[in-house]
């Protein structure tokens, strides 16, 4: 009973937190993807011009299904970010107990269009990953991220994001946002994993 009363409580908080949190998602994934992405990969497409697509998986990072995550979550300190307020570090587990679709719109530079596929759309058969270079020719791999955590006042948030650009190459990393002036920034971030 104790049990059952404790996973229907963790489950009203996951839900109220994902409530909250995601209003936000739309502009901290937009900012994200404006700042950080494209300011990376303005270098290989100047003066090529070439539309740059961002291809985002709608399913949220499930911390539960990798290794390399949920040993992040659980047990690396830099996760949480030592200057991030705990009740951020909070809602960032909470919002990212269950694998949720991320429901947002971004607003892009007018240079890149972004995409949400699906997991199965990177599939063909189940087991062999399509070729989605000839659907989008202008991506740059695609990424997988998490629902974001906030603060209590939405001007602070972390967000994990997987980023896979072809074989062997990819990288995941935890981000640590806030917000000045109505708009968010990269303010600190660190490597999970890079192949």
């Amino acid at each position: 009973m104790v049990v059952a009363l404790l996973l229907a409580c963790i489950t009203v908080l996951f839900l109220l937190e994902q409530r909250r949190t995601q209003g936000e998602m739309g502009a901290i994934l937009s900012a994200f993807f404006s700042d950080h992405v494209l300011r990376n990969i303005q270098d290989q497409v100047a003066g090529a011009g070439r539309e740059i697509q961002i291809v985002v998986v709608r399913e949220s990072q499930n911390p539960w299904d990798s290794e390399i995550l949920r040993r992040s979550l659980l047990f690396d300190r830099q996760s949480s970010f030592s200057q991030s307020s705990f009740t951020t570090q909070v809602s960032f587990f909470l919002s990212n107990l269950l694998s949720t679709n991320i429901q947002t719109e971004l607003h892009l530079p007018s240079s890149a269009q972004w995409f949400f596929i699906n997991w199965r759309e990177l599939k063909v058969d189940g087991t062999k990953p399509i070729d989605f270079q000839t659907r989008l020719p202008n991506n740059f791999g695609y990424f997988v991220v998490s629902h974001a955590g906030l603060n209590l006042g939405k001007t602070e948030a972390i967000l994990y994001v997987d980023h896979f650009c072809g074989g062997l190459c990819g990288g995941g990393e935890y981000f640590l946002m806030r917000k000045a002036n109505g708009v968010w920034h990269v303010v600190d971030q660190h490597i999970a994993w890079i192949s």
